[in-house]
């Protein structure tokens, strides 16, 4: 039986085979023929316990840095609106502040794969 070890990020460490390896490290999951010859490409890792495809899977703190980077250049962008001399409704003022809000509270998510922007005011 294939047996392949994993770090917290779900990336393969090592490879064993039970009966040839002794103590083998754990974490670490059982794994077909298949899924060994798979995972030695890189393109695999281990999510949820699971061996998984995942060419463009990133972990969730890769994720939040993203957001963040993104979230922020749009919060930099539309500072502006919030100034006291913006020549903006109040009105717009207000729909301005909600968006920023909005963007402030993607980072809060509870499922990081399916973000939904904030639409922009007009």
């Amino acid at each position: 039986m294939y047996k392949g070890t994993y770090n917290k990020d779900g990336e393969y460490t090592g490879f064993y085979v039970e009966g040839i390896h002794e103590n083998i490290p754990q974490p670490n999951i059982e794994l077909t023929a298949e899924e060994w010859q798979q995972a030695l490409s890189k393109n695999y890792k281990v999510i949820n316990g699971k061996h998984t495809y995942s060419a463009f899977v990133q972990s969730e703190d890769s994720i939040l840095e993203n957001l963040r980077t993104a979230r922020n250049a749009l919060l930099i962008s539309s500072d502006w609106t919030q100034l006291d001399d913006s020549p903006l409704s109040e009105e717009k003022k207000t729909e301005w502040r909600n968006y920023r809000q909005a963007l402030r509270d993607l980072t809060g998510l509870d499922d990081l794969t399916s973000i939904v922007w904030p639409a922009q005011p007009s």
